[in-house]
């Protein structure tokens, strides 16, 4: 009997699917190009409007069944913003209502941003707006989009899963691009997952060959940023998806509607949801979530998973066409690791530190992500290039300068909170801003006599020092030992009539210089080439087309321009090359007595056309392998094929993200390539269809237009580029926790300034947090966004491809410990253990604490 009505109940539950109707889910939008076919201020003006409109409208179908109530979705966070900013408090109330009612739905990015080859932690600023509105509205924000641009990086699904985002769907422009196979998708429906196993559902539909070659057509829209632009044939559309053996799923979806277009105002997307619903289709108005919702709950188990990186971005290669600006903004954010975790120390001592400054980190945040806005190509139907360009420059600059404020604050406010005797001479603090303890060099502003002597307080020992000049200001240079993890170490300057003179391994000729670890030959040209290292005795450098390392394009150089010695003493020795060949630029090469980095400093000092302009770097190898840092990634550049990280199709492979390092290495030897202001490398001589992983050469973008001319006009007229890099040889393959932990020293000296003195902080050093795990990197360190009182947010990667269990310890006891998104909603606590954090973070993810002391 029980056979029997199991049976019956399995024929019933057949039946039951079989007489369901599939489901079509419609989304209105309209999509934001900011700075495309208005200025500023008329799309502020045009969100405003047109949640103004939509608002009313979702109310006044409110009584309708749920398939045909109006809903509309915003395509960033900054539609909120825009909103709180220009309407009164009653109508932003009820914005907020409607979201939380899910009719507005709210991604987490600010705007469609390309977000690939940008840093990481621009990625997480991006969505921290949408963040305060999760926590202050109890919001449901779980969606996040990458549009329009043609490729997807691997490395978002992590940051975005890590951040609370569970939905992602994806429509290209299929133009102004080289990327093919964009209408075969393996997946249109699949779990997009990181390395680190955090996934995100993804839509990305494939694109209609008639779509490519016709763009004039109202049909076949699925896969671009427009699928429902038409709502009626999107319909036929999604019925001929659902039909094909392709595509096993009863439930499709066609998001968006604006196109270009400035402004959207329809009401007939529920018209057409009462139209073209039926017995075997029900047509539903989506706030997308309710697709994603319905689709996972049918499908979620089955689905595939894809852990690929389709590029880092494709329009993005247009942010060497404003080079400086674009590397300002990466040294920026680069620079807010050290801002904030000196913010964090005086903030745990001075509760009322920079709370003035909480509108402009809003913006700031806002601008972070904003400033990789996707409409790169600046070819817009209604604003210059110069408009663009403007545009671009005033949104760096907001970021920056909430950068440099609470930078050159906390400097200041530290100093003052470092206890100092009466009777000390001139006093200063060396800050370590990274989570290991350092010995390294550090450049204290100093303008007084070289009679001196410098004390290393917790040491009782005298340091090497030198003067040196920068940017034409004076500095002491010292040789900083045994710095404590994101503590400090004071110093002090004695006078004295016979200063200590240090020993010496720097040796500088003509063209050489060497240390105890290297030895390099270089050119007036700025080139190195020759670098032999000397624990194995092997030549790094070999020319590849007579190129060779630091090279943009002179090779050996020619006669008539000289090499100078800048400086050199007990810590370092600098030679300086200036050469208008191939263009105007200067280089220096610095190697020091006691460090294995050699630091690589270009400044390129003329206006640029637009042709690309490349760094080469051509290695001694025989069969190289390389491996770089995307957003939130650690990738291996082969395609899947061959036991990497990249597609085999449907992909953009010339440029490659570059954002703190690039290794590239054989069976015996490598090289890390640390870089602080590029975005993008070329591996080899990569076409944008095929890696090339056999030729040993790095090519770093410094500037250009690459598609086309795309992008910005002789960089907006700017004539002043920087480029620092610092290499170093390695034995053996590739590791993912000495490549970081080399390019992070590089990128975040060791940073020192005066000290006043003031109770709170001990006068000869200090450690605040400390780790356990050398394979963990920290990321941020700073108070909650609501404040110190909220607790300090701890972010940590584990670059390592396995579990790592950690220790976590304090310079005083951690009361509580949470783990969080990294946009700081959705804690839960974790367990103590006798004032300490210990936990297990997971291989290759990046994991945010939030840590009560």
């Amino acid at each position: 009997m029980k056979i029997v009505t199991l049976t019956l109940s399995l024929i019933i539950f057949a039946f039951t699917l079989q007489a369901q109707p599939k489901k079509i889910y419609l989304a209105n939008d309209d999509h934001t190009d900011f700075m495309w076919t208005g200025d500023e201020e008329t799309y502020k003006k045009a969100f405003s409007e047109m949640l103004d409109y939509y608002i009313k409208l979702n109310d006044s179908t409110a009584h309708l069944p749920y398939n045909l109530q109006s809903k509309w979705n915003c395509d960033g966070s900054y539609w909120v913003y825009n909103y709180r900013e220009t309407r009164s408090a009653a109508q932003f109330d009820k914005l907020i209502k409607q979201i939380k009612a899910g009719k507005i739905t709210v991604p987490l990015n600010s705007m469609i941003v390309l977000l690939g080859a940008a840093p990481a932690e621009a990625t997480l600023r991006d969505m921290y707006y949408a963040g305060s509105l999760k926590r202050k509205y109890s919001l449901d924000l779980s969606l996040v989009l990458n549009m329009e641009d043609q490729v997807l990086p691997l490395g978002l699904s992590s940051l975005w899963a890590g951040s609370g985002a569970h939905y992602s769907w994806k429509g290209v422009c299929a133009c102004a691009t080289k990327v093919t196979g964009l209408d075969r998708h393996k997946h249109q429906m699949y779990w997009y997952k990181g390395l680190d196993d955090q996934q995100v559902l993804m839509k990305w539909y494939s694109v209609n060959p008639s779509m490519i070659t016709n763009r004039k057509e109202y049909r076949y829209n699925l896969g671009t940023y427009l699928e429902a632009s038409h709502q009626a044939n999107a319909v036929i559309d999604c019925k001929a998806l659902m039909n094909d053996p392709g595509y096993p799923y009863a439930i499709a979806g066609a998001f968006g509607k604006g196109g270009d277009d400035l402004k959207t105002l329809t009401s007939n997307f529920p018209k057409i949801a009462r139209e073209k619903s039926d017995s075997a289709y029900q047509v539903i108005v989506s706030n997308e979530i309710d697709f994603f919702k319905d689709f996972e709950k049918q499908y979620g188990t089955s689905l595939p998973t894809e852990t690929i990186s389709y590029g880092s971005t494709e329009w993005g290669n247009s942010f060497a066409s404003l080079a400086e600006v674009s590397a300002s903004v990466k040294r920026a954010v680069e620079k807010l690791r050290t801002a904030e975790a000196l913010y964090t120390m005086i903030a745990l001592k001075d509760k009322t530190f920079a709370t003035d400054l909480v509108a402009q980190k809003e913006k700031a945040w806002l601008a972070c992500g904003m400033y990789f806005e996707h409409d790169w190509t600046a070819d817009g139907p209604h604003i210059t290039r110069k408009q663009r360009a403007d545009w671009q420059k005033k949104t760096a600059a907001t970021f920056i300068s909430y950068v440099d404020t609470l930078y050159n604050r906390s400097l200041k406010r530290l100093g003052q909170l470092i206890t100092k005797p009466r009777s000390a001479t001139e006093t200063f603090y060396v800050f370590n801003p990274l989570n290991w303890t350092r010995t390294d060099y550090s450049d204290y502003p100093y303008s007084g006599s070289a009679a001196i002597r410098v004390i290393d307080k917790a040491e009782r020992k005298e340091v090497p020092f030198q003067l040196i000049t920068k940017k034409g200001e004076p500095y002491l240079r010292i040789l900083a030992t045994n710095i404590p993890s994101l503590g400090y170490k004071v110093f002090d300057i004695q006078k004295t009539t016979k200063p200590t003179v240090f020993p010496t391994n720097l040796v500088v000729t003509d063209s050489t210089i060497e240390n105890k670890f290297y030895k390099l030959k270089f050119t007036a040209q700025g080139v190195i080439t020759s670098l032999i290292d000397k624990s194995t005795n092997r030549e790094c450098i070999k020319a590849i087309d007579k190129l060779y390392a630091n090279d943009l394009g002179s090779g050996t150089g020619n006669a008539g321009e000289k090499i100078k010695l800048e400086n050199k003493g007990s810590v370092s020795a600098t030679l300086v090359a200036s050469s208008y060949k191939p263009i105007k630029h200067t280089t220096k090469l610095t190697l020091f007595n006691n460090s294995e980095r050699i630091e690589i400093e270009n400044y390129i000092t003329q206006n640029l056309d637009a042709k690309p302009i490349t760094y080469s770097f051509s290695l001694n190898l025989d069969k190289p392998d390389t491996w770089h840092e995307e957003a939130g990634a650690i990738l291996h550049v082969k395609s899947i094929t061959k036991g990497g990280h990249y597609a085999d199709t449907a992909s953009r492979f010339d440029w490659l993200a570059m954002n703190h390092f690039a290794d590239m290495s054989d069976e015996g030897n490598g090289m890390i390539l640390s870089n602080r202001d590029a975005y993008f490398m070329k591996v080899g001589k990569s076409t944008n269809t095929k890696l090339d992983d056999h030729t040993p050469q790095l090519n770093v973008l410094a500037a250009g237009q690459i598609d086309n001319a795309l992008g910005m006009v002789n960089q907006d007229g700017d004539s002043y580029f920087e480029h620092y890099f610092a290499l170093k040889p390695h034995t053996g393959r590739f590791k993912s926790n000495e490549a970081m932990r080399f390019s992070l020293e590089h990128q975040n000296p060791l940073i020192a300034h005066a000290v006043q003195g003031g109770p709170g902080y001990d006068g000869k050093q200090f450690s605040l947090i400390s780790f356990s795990e050398p394979n963990t990197v920290i990321w941020a360190l700073k108070p909650a966004e609501e404040g110190i009182e909220k607790g300090v947010v701890l972010r940590v990667w584990n670059v390592a491809d396995e579990n790592k269990p950690v220790t976590i310890s304090a310079a005083s006891p951690i009361e509580k410990g949470f783990s969080t998104t990294h946009i700081e909603t959705d804690d839960q606590t974790l367990p103590l253990e006798k004032g300490k954090l210990k936990t297990v973070l997971g291989h290759n993810r990046l994991h945010t604490f939030r840590l009560f002391f």
